[in-house]
């Protein structure tokens, strides 16, 4: 791995573990409508030939200009290129990976294409590709890229494939509000006319939160849907649940392997997810709620 300068820690938002499929996420806000942008990947494939790079790069530099986290749910890697994988094709294996120790490639090159954006990675969580490596190989891609990240001062989490991520709102040093996010790298094939969407059904009726995020099936999508809920207090409001399903980053048209199934181009690109302190008038006083916005990358 090149050797780089120590990497600057995020100035208003930090991470820690609070279970083990469990993590904080504290938001710093300067105050009344104030927002905050957090970025929300899956499926980057990154070491796939096929993998949009230049489009990458250019949302990880939005990321990196306005210090926000990123967030990296499942199937960072391909690893589909060794030479036991029935799915091997020449074309999608990068020149720089040719040789006979590929996983130990993988990461090293991938740590250090990700340097620069070390300070803005919060959490790289597996997916079905990672597993498939550390069950047949023994060898956990994942936990090493993080080593390598973490060594050149990136605050970044080595996440399960599934998980929570409180989002806690702090305006003024006060902790006011928490948003729960829910995370799942996914499962399951995404048939062509679902493309996934069932499964928000299924997941809300298992997992309680205000945000779920997936990916697997290589489909970008949102829903939106309103719950009824009582305070304790015995006051009626109503709450959005906010469905976000991630794409990937690989340009699959020109993939052997998807191709030859018959399958067509799939969208690229994850979620920004916009988050606002807004001020309200509580029981106790002025209070800050959360609210949440999706857009595209």
């Amino acid at each position: 791995m090149k050797k780089t300068t120590t990497t600057d820690t995020p100035g208003w938002w930090a991470m820690r573990q609070t279970d083990p499929s469990a993590y904080r996420l504290d938001l710093q806000f300067d105050g009344k409508g104030a927002t905050r942008r957090i970025l929300l990947l899956a499926d980057i494939h990154w070491d796939n030939a096929h993998c949009r790079l230049d489009l990458l790069k250019e949302t990880l530099d939005e990321a990196k200009r306005i210090e926000a986290p990123v967030f990296s749910f499942g199937d960072h890697f391909c690893a589909m290129q060794g030479k036991w994988d029935k799915r091997a094709s020449a074309s999608a294996l990068r020149e720089e990976h040719r040789g006979g120790n590929y996983l130990d490639l993988l990461v090293s090159t991938c740590a250090d294409w990700f340097t620069p954006y070390a300070g803005n990675l919060a959490m790289i969580s597996i997916g079905n590709h990672e597993t498939a490596i550390r069950r047949h190989h023994q060898v956990d891609l994942t936990q090493q890229l993080v080593a390598l990240l973490r060594r050149e001062g990136s605050p970044v989490i080595a996440g399960p494939y599934w998980g929570y991520i409180v989002i806690g709102c702090n305006v003024g040093g006060r902790i006011t509000d928490n948003l729960k996010l829910h995370f799942h790298h996914g499962a399951g094939g995404g048939g062509p006319v679902s493309r996934g969407l069932i499964d928000h059904s299924r997941t809300r009726s298992d997992y309680d939160a205000d945000v779920f995020v997936s990916g697997h099936i290589h489909r970008r999508n949102a829903d939106e849907n309103v719950i009824t809920r009582v305070t304790s207090f015995g006051k009626v409001y109503q709450q959005s649940q906010l469905f976000l399903r991630c794409s990937t980053w690989k340009d699959e048209s020109n993939d052997g392997y998807h191709v030859e199934k018959g399958r067509a181009a799939r969208p690229i690109g994850g979620w920004w997810l916009d988050l606002m302190a807004t001020k309200t008038q509580g029981v106790r006083g002025n209070n800050y709620s959360l609210t949440v916005k999706a857009v595209p990358t």
